[in-house]
């Protein structure tokens, strides 16, 4: 895996409607490994390590069949945390 990391936060109606689960699905088949999960201000957090290639696929993903609604996405890239133990819901 080369070294990016994506943390994205999405706002709007992503609680409770299934986005969590949708965004694991949406990392199905990419060697993508982090988490996503509700945050108590009622985002959801995207913390991922891939390839270049494959973060920004889940994000096109994402962004093209979501689950709920987006009204805004904050994406910030940085180094990898090397982490490799796969993507889950946190």
């Amino acid at each position: 895996m080369t070294g990016h990391r994506v943390i994205a936060r999405y706002r709007g109606r992503v609680q409770g409607v299934g986005f969590r689960a949708t965004v694991l699905h949406h990392g199905s088949g990419l060697d993508v490994h982090g988490f996503v999960r509700n945050e108590p201000d009622g985002s959801v957090l995207l913390d991922v390590d891939g390839s270049k290639a494959h973060l920004n696929e889940l994000l096109n993903r994402i962004e093209s069949r979501p689950a709920g609604s987006i009204d805004d996405c904050d994406v910030t890239w940085q180094p990898s945390l090397g982490r490799d133990h796969g993507f889950s819901i946190g």
